[in-house]
């Protein structure tokens, strides 16, 4: 039988440090999945075909060690301090390597080694992050949803701070160092945040670490929530690839990407304590179904924007914001609720596959784009027909898939 919805929880002071190192961690994220295309075309100069096919190869190698890292990381639980200092240093070298001025070496060859490293230490981070909240839920006899609802909305709120760094460093500093002045930034708010988790990471359940890999995944309705976790996912993957070519080329409206993503991850922070109540009342699944379905209209309505659609392409961004809060709260959740033992493991698939995906936007939307005669700031007519559709109808076709899939797979 699998605890109830949200149950008891840990107490706040125990929930704050945790959801810090998400914020953190998400600080980053955002620059890697969303910034990284766009800085290594436009100021690097990469074309968007080898820039594809470099983002492919890198996140496929690090979907690929995240199982390893997992592993590792149940195998060496006594020393997760080491781990976290470790895992977070190379982190922020990765965001160094990518982020520094463009006449700083190579392109090509940084954006591998910069993305091998940074991807290495955020997995490693976010592994031990969710196995850690899995262990305070196994301590506390439950609260899925609280500590998923803590640990997601100081992600939400690193989102934030990230969407709208550069814009801000920009202003202050200049648009030439913008992104170096974030790498720096980041490297501060890391030494920060892992010394106040210091000697927190050693939380051990009393019996959901004994079970190995094979028995999580034996345990009832874990495979099929991984599956559903990475249709679901790719939507998010082909957005957040091409938001930015989106709002310049398809919007004309270059300064408006970073209040916009403010707004979206600010909703979608905001909703994810609703989403919880309300999963609370009719159960996690329906919940989420209704957090997907509010996504559709606007992925529909993005591709009926055209040049100087601003204002409604704020208020759709609010909308898929709000649908976004429901994902990355209510699915974790389910995943904690099912899991007995192995928890690093698990959730290292999860990111595997969360990564798989986001390896596929990449790989496949930018070479097809490119191939369209689609160009960032010189597009064609056809090539912006293929950015719009690749932005807004592809990801409603996943969407539309996703949904039947939860319901078909994925038990209460």
């Amino acid at each position: 039988m699998l605890t109830s919805v949200s149950g008891p929880a840990p107490p706040r002071r125990e929930l704050i440090p945790p959801a810090a190192v998400a914020g953190m961690l998400a600080f980053a994220g955002i620059p890697l999945y969303i910034h990284v295309p766009q800085y290594f075309a436009e100021e690097m100069g990469l074309g968007l075909g080898v820039l594809g096919i470099a983002l492919l190869a890198s996140r496929a190698v690090d979907s690929i060690q995240d199982p390893i890292l997992g592993t590792l990381a149940d195998r060496l639980r006594r020393h997760r301090e080491l781990w976290a200092g470790i895992a977070g240093m190379v982190l922020a070298l990765g965001i160094a390597v990518l982020f520094a001025p463009p006449a700083w070496g190579e392109p090509l060859p940084r954006l591998i080694v910069g993305l091998l490293s940074a991807f290495t230490g955020f997995s490693a981070l976010q592994i031990i992050l969710y196995d850690h909240g899995l262990a305070q839920a196994e301590i506390a006899g439950g609260g899925y949803t609280n500590i998923s609802v803590w640990r997601e909305a100081g992600g939400l709120v690193g989102i934030c701070l990230a969407a709208a760094a550069p814009a801000v460093f920009a202003v202050i500093f200049g648009s030439s160092i913008a992104y170096a002045t974030y790498a720096a930034a980041f490297a501060v708010c890391g030494l920060v945040v892992l010394g106040w988790m210091r000697g927190n990471w050693c939380v051990s359940g009393k019996s959901i670490h004994r079970a190995g890999f094979r028995q999580a995944l034996q345990a009832s309705g874990v495979i099929p929530l991984l599956i559903f976790g990475f249709v679901n996912v790719l939507p998010t993957a082909v957005t957040s690839t091409l938001f930015l070519f989106f709002v310049r080329d398809i919007l004309r409206a270059e300064a408006h990407a970073g209040p916009v993503l403010l707004l979206f991850f600010a909703c979608a922070a905001g909703a994810a304590p609703l989403w919880a109540r309300l999963a609370n009342r009719i159960g996690r699944k329906s919940a989420l179904t209704i957090g997907m379905s509010l996504s559709i209209p606007t992925f529909i309505g993005a591709y009926l924007l055209g040049d100087g659609d601003v204002v409604p392409f704020y208020i759709m961004s609010a909308m898929s914001g709000t649908a976004l809060g429901a994902d990355m709260t209510l699915a974790p959740a389910m995943l904690a609720a099912r899991i007995r033992g192995g928890g690093s493991q698990v959730f290292s698939l999860w990111t595997f596959l969360q990564k798989t995906a986001l390896a596929v936007a990449a790989g496949i939307t930018l070479p097809l784009l490119a191939a369209t005669g689609y160009q960032p700031g010189s597009a064609t007519e056809d090539g912006l027909v293929a950015l719009a559709i690749a932005y807004a109808v592809v990801p409603c076709l996943l969407k539309l898939v996703a949904i039947p899939t939860l319901w078909i797979i994925v038990t209460e």
